[in-house]
């Protein structure tokens, strides 16, 4: 028996890939790859590839120390939603949330850092000792008064119903990057259950 007729008899899968037309020839439709007949290698890590990585690292490592990174971004997760935050940003926070006016914070849910020349991205979220954000809460206010109105026409069926959000401004302080990028914590993501 032909190799292709064994890999048939042990993958049904494989028949899916030919389509009978009139039982006497097989044709695959357009838009399937084609199978190679040959294994596709995978390249291995080579040492260029490697210098050039380092070479950014280095790189990315010295604008942090020398704080010339610019002005940074930020897409920080607080109370389900996502921002995306810079320096002297106002953000409100829907709901009720418990910290009060005046307190400092730091947000640790940082899914991504960015500036002019580089972004740390999180694989989901930065780890806690490399990036945060400093935040203070300046203002607890309800929002303005929402109506919601029910009406069904012909059954004689009004309902109107006013409310009020409870908000939460936060300020945006500052966004810090504590360390070199390259460095590998001990523990990392295992001391903290988000």
């Amino acid at each position: 028996m032909t190799p292709i007729a064994i890999c048939k008899q042990y993958y049904p899968g494989l028949r899916l890939w030919e389509i009978p037309v009139a039982e006497y020839r097989t044709a695959k439709l357009p838009w399937m790859k084609k199978t190679p007949p040959y294994q596709t290698e995978v390249q291995e890590w080579d040492e260029e590839k490697d210098k050039i990585c380092a070479d950014v690292t280095n790189e990315i490592n010295n604008q942090i120390a020398m704080d010339k990174t610019g002005r940074m971004f930020a897409v920080v997760q607080v109370c389900g939603k996502q921002f995306k935050v810079t320096e002297n940003d106002i953000i409100i926070i829907e709901g009720f949330w418990p910290p009060n006016i005046g307190d400092h914070l730091k947000l640790e849910k940082v899914l991504l850092v960015g500036s002019t020349d580089f972004t740390l991205v999180g694989r989901p979220i930065l780890n806690r000792e490399l990036a945060s954000v400093d935040v203070t809460v300046i203002e607890k206010t309800l929002s303005h008064t929402k109506t919601r109105f029910r009406f069904r026409k012909r059954k004689q069926y009004r309902r109107i119903n006013f409310c009020r959000i409870q908000h939460t401004m936060l300020r945006i302080n500052c966004i810090n990057i504590n360390g070199n990028i390259d460095e590998k914590k001990e523990v990392e993501g295992l001391d903290r259950v988000y």
